[in-house]
């Protein structure tokens, strides 16, 4: 990786220095107040800013022995468990397990006998005297090899568990790892290794345990011994560069397994080498006996005679059919895991004539007979959390499901399917399940800070905490509905490709009836919304009426009225403005770029403080100018006294609520509390305290230069008159200093309490929790700083000062309703870049496109339960290639015949076909 240079941060500083004595210089001759609060100012930011570049260019401490000791044994207790649980759940731990015997295949595709060492053979049903046959190898270099379903990666994973049982002294680590992921091309082999461990194993992160770049300085030390998972996966192409990087880096690092098809393997060996110094093993057909006497061990006494029929097929015809598929083990678990139910009949199996046949049924067989709510043999009586799992789900919506999950993982290029990385599989969409939403809120906190500023003269706090939250929720509902309903989508589908377009005539008859359907139900929503929001006008302009605000004011008849129609005259354009974009966008072809760019960052924040300028200039248009008219006259007439002046004053003081908004949410972008939806987080204030106060001198300085920055570019829409342009940049700069300094120190906390996992491992429901614990953070370290402000200003008395600078730092959020509605929207912004926000959206949408449940976790983890899919760390994979290869080539073939099979398809055994719930 490129090192930055370490003389960028000092020059920033020195640059940011320098404009602010520049500016001082110029402000000391205007007036004693002024030039102090400048100084004050420079003195603060200069602070901050040579403490951010000495901490941006301090060198990172490198792990020490006592850490990597401690980083090897967390990875062996992690990696323990892990495949402890996997193999479990597989049942390779049964008491009774299948009889793989794996022969020496030395002279196929292996090196000399002399350089191994020795030849190497066992079984699987014994794999402890395999461990210690691999521990007496003079290299410990194992190859695996065996055709689809032999066992390859079972006998990974039990090598690896039993290593991990009782290891010896100075033993490295043995981590399973997939090869599908890797390109030599682009990454060498020990940095890919490195870069695995610390995504999958994410407790290595802790610094202050394990120092900085454990996995990496653990792969270093060869401390880890890599247990590399299908080299038959990698494209062809990529093979002989592959085995060319494991020969170099086990020339170093020494110890290997390696596990590959059979055919592929040998073909590859031709043409490039062998690993040097590596025992080859290959899977042997397991025996017709074998096979009847693992299925007498594990089926159930009761359902023996049901299996008879098999039995002796395979005792009368061991070279038949039958015994041919059995013989592989991945058959054998998919017959024992599809006929495990008593309303099935495994007969069934002996009426195949031939072997690949009996495979693919088994495979098509496996969804339909693991996804049903029908009783297992192993005790209907009892409570099983497999039957209610599979109760949840719908056959055909398992498959839909599981096909979907297969095409991803392929586009992808990956065998981990992460809840964070769903969202590439769908394209970014600005009007999607939660963008709406969002929206709409960010309109009516804007709506309810302009009506929080205008209550406070008007009514006591209680009734106008409840007016604000009436004009806040009723504008962000009604809003919200709106954008929703006038979005029109752009014709794609969920991968992006075309939908197939209605026919001409169908097409023609439901655009009416959709049309009318969005207004009747966009009627309902606003049309009693418009009444409530008119209510509370009313009844802010009876009270300001009695006010003396040095204008003429006065209250006409059914202003109410007026008012909501004024509101609801809004929501239609807002309803144009959305069609209008929406309908641009389809015709002319424009697709969103995928967020997370410094560019799209940029362009989030203009767009949320053009909705929350939209959402003031409503409720400051509907508040003042109900008020604003002649008593007396008639209900239809409305009629301004200076509508210039009071368009302008709206419009002014609109603008300079949004651009404080605009100030925070930049403060707190730049400070990059989230570093986006990449990765998810967790908060964990145990953390060690010297870490925060490392980092605090950098987030200080970080956010004293943000809000000088962006506090001096608010003096330029500040609404003061009579006030020099010096007082307004010493005011605004002091007030953008106050929140640089509050949001840099409340962010560092987050960034310090914000880890990537536990001590322990993380599965994928504890890292969603963990995520979304850290958005409501957010939230809340957003909402804290203008509520600060406020009581300051309350305390200080600063919107009634004597001095213009003081009573123009007061004037700004000198209500808590305005510093709530301006905080829960710069959170809201900093939300909207989490990795729950992205999972929670793209949840949503692949439910709206039926190719997914609305929680695609709970989906997963029912799919894992019934040993379809399997769990790594904090993500899952498919348990079996086969079983992944052939839903993807059936769902790519029936993709469009699934909407009539599901039709067709019985009911679900409890008569329904449930979905998750939210």
């Amino acid at each position: 990786m490129r090192r930055k240079p370490e003389w960028r941060p000092w020059a920033i500083g020195l640059v940011g220095v320098a404009a602010l004595v520049t500016v001082v210089a110029l402000v000391v001759g205007t007036s004693a107040e002024a030039a102090a609060a400048s100084l004050s100012v420079l003195i603060s930011a200069s602070a901050g800013l040579l403490s951010w570049s000495w901490h941006r260019t301090r060198p990172a401490t490198p792990a020490t022995r006592t850490e990597l000791e401690q980083a090897a044994d967390a990875l062996a207790a992690m990696v323990r468990r892990q495949w402890t649980e996997e193999a479990a759940a597989q049942g390779l731990l049964d008491p009774h397990p299948l009889a793989v015997r794996w022969r020496s295949a030395q002279a196929e595709a292996g090196d000399h006998v002399r350089m191994v060492g020795r030849t190497l053979s066992g079984r699987s049903d014994d794999i402890g005297a395999f461990a210690a046959a691999f521990r007496a190898l003079p290299h410990r270099r194992l190859v695996v090899l065996g055709d689809p379903g032999a066992g390859k990666t079972a006998l990974a994973m039990l090598l690896v568990r039993e290593l991990l049982r009782a290891p010896e002294p100075g033993e490295p680590v043995p981590v399973l790892l997939d090869l599908a992921s890797w390109n030599p091309r682009r990454e060498p082999l020990p940095a890919w290794m490195a870069r695995r461990i610390h995504e999958d194993y994410p407790a290595l992160r802790n610094h202050e345990t394990y120092g900085r770049d454990a996995a990496r300085k653990l792969v270093a030390e060869g401390r880890v011994l890599p247990v590399l998972d299908g080299l038959d996966e990698l494209a062809a192409e990529l093979r002989p560069e592959a085995l060319a990087a494991v020969n170099h880096a086990i020339a170093v690092h020494g110890p290997l397994v390696l596990t590959s098809r059979r055919s592929e393997y040998h073909q590859l060996v031709a043409r490039v080498d062998v690993i040097t110094a590596a025992a080859v093993v290959v899977a042997d057909p397991v025996d017709a006996a074998d096979v009847a006497d693992y299925l007498r061990g594990v089926v159930p006494p009761r359902r023996v005679a049901a299996w008879q029929p098999v039995l002796d097929e395979l005792a009368r015809n061991p070279t038949g059919p039958v015994a041919r598929a059995l013989s592989v083990p991945l058959n054998v678990w998919l017959a024992r895991t599809v006929y495990a139910s008593p309303a099935s009949d495994p007969a069934d199996l002996t009426h195949h004539t031939d072997a690949e046949s009996l495979r693919q049924h088994l495979l098509d067989a496996l969804v339909p007979a693991v996804f049903s709510a029908q009783p297992t043999a192993s005790d209907p009586s009892v409570p099983d959390v497999r039957r209610t799992a599979a109760a949840r789900w719908h056959p055909d919506d398992a498959h839909t499901a599981l096909a979907f999950l297969a095409s991803h993982l392929r586009c992808q290029g990956s065998d981990d399917i992460a809840w964070w990385r769903l969202r590439h599989a769908l394209p970014p969409d600005p009007a999607g399940p939660l963008s709406g939403p969002v929206a709409g809120a960010v309109i009516g906190l804007g709506a309810g800070c302009m009506a929080g500023e205008h209550f406070v003269l008007t009514f006591p706090p209680l009734v106008r905490l409840g007016c604000f939250l009436a004009v806040t929720l009723g504008t962000a509902v009604a809003a919200t509905v709106v954008i929703r309903l006038a979005w029109v989508a752009d014709g794609r589908g969920p991968g992006g490709a075309p939908r197939q377009p209605p026919s001409h005539d169908r097409g023609r008859r439901r655009v009416p009836a959709e049309t009318g359907r969005r207004l009747a139900i966009g009627c309902a929503v606003v049309l009693p919304l418009s009444a409530a929001v008119g209510a509370v006008t009313e009844r802010w302009a009876r009270a300001a009426e009695t006010l003396d605000m040095g204008v003429e004011l006065g209250v006409a008849a059914y202003t109410w009225v007026k008012a909501g129609a004024a509101w609801t005259l809004f929501m239609v354009l807002l309803a144009l403005g959305t069609l209008g974009v929406s309908l641009l966008r389809r015709q002319g072809g424009w697709r969103p770029r995928v967020a997370g760019g410094r560019t799209a960052r940029v362009r989030k924040l203009l767009a949320f403080a053009l909705l929350f300028w939209l959402g003031g200039e409503l409720a400051a248009a509907v508040l003042v100018l109900s008020v604003r008219q002649v008593a007396g006259r008639p209900a239809w007439d409305v009629w301004f006294i200076d509508p210039y002046g009071d368009l302008s004053f709206i419009s002014q003081n609109a603008t300079y609520h949004a651009c404080v908004f605009l100030m925070i949410a930049g403060i707190m972008a730049g400070l990059a509390p989230a570093d986006g939806a990449t990765r998810p987080t967790r908060l964990d204030f145990r953390a060690p305290k010297h870490l925060l106060l490392a980092m605090l001198p950098a987030c200080l300085g970080r956010g004293l230069l943000l809000g000088v920055t962006l506090g001096v570019s608010l003096a330029f829409v500040t609404p003061a008159t009579g006030v020099s342009w010096w007082v307004r940049c010493a005011a605004t700069g002091t007030f953008g200093v106050f929140f640089g300094v509050l949001f840099g120190a409340g962010l560092a906390v987050l960034r310090w309490a914000r880890v990537p996992a536990d001590l322990e491992q993380e599965t994928p429901q504890s890292t969603v929790q963990g995520d979304r614990t850290v958005a409501g953070a957010l939230l809340a370290f957003a909402m804290l700083p203008p509520l600060i402000k406020w009581l300051v200003s309350v305390q200080a008395d600063l919107p009634n000062s004597d001095n213009p600078a003081l009573e123009l730092l007061g004037s700004a959020l000198r209500t808590p309703e305005a510093g709530l509605s301006v905080g829960l929207a710069a959170g809201l912004l900093a939300v909207a870049g989490t990795a729950y926000f992205a999972y929670r959206e793209t949840g949503l949408r692949l439910a709206a496109a039926g190719r997914m449940p609305r929680q695609p976790l709970a989906f997963m983890e029912d799919a894992r339960q019934l040993s379809v899919l399997r769990r790594v760390g904090p993500a899952y994979q498919f348990c079996h290639a086969e079983f992944r290869h052939r839903i993807l080539s059936d769902g790519a073939t029936a993709d469009d015949d699934r909407p009539r099979a599901r039709a067709a398809a019985p009911p679900h055994p409890n008569g329904s076909r449930p979905t998750a719930s939210m």
